[in-house]
């Protein structure tokens, strides 16, 4: 069985697998390497929620800030909206 055939596997047959000691030492690594993977997606994906959301938050911030000191700039040269 090649190492690709265990990632089809579902994580309840790869679960059983191991306990039942039906895998020799390769494929148990194997199989425990692939249940750490999946257990370890769902935070890959909150953490990178969080970063995108910080991101804009950020790029939203520096934005405003630009065109805050842009309009400062022109009070202080004493540009005019006619």
């Amino acid at each position: 069985m090649t190492k690709s055939a265990l990632t089809r596997w579902s994580t309840e047959e790869l679960e059983t697998a191991i306990l039942s000691r039906s895998l020799d030492n390769v494929q148990m690594y194997e199989a425990e390497r692939i249940l750490r993977e999946r257990e370890l997606a769902p935070d890959r994906k909150l953490a990178r929620r969080i970063y995108n959301s910080v991101a804009w938050t950020l790029a939203f911030a520096v934005g405003t800030f630009v065109v805050a000191l842009g309009i400062f700039w022109l009070i202080a040269t004493g540009y005019r909206l006619h």
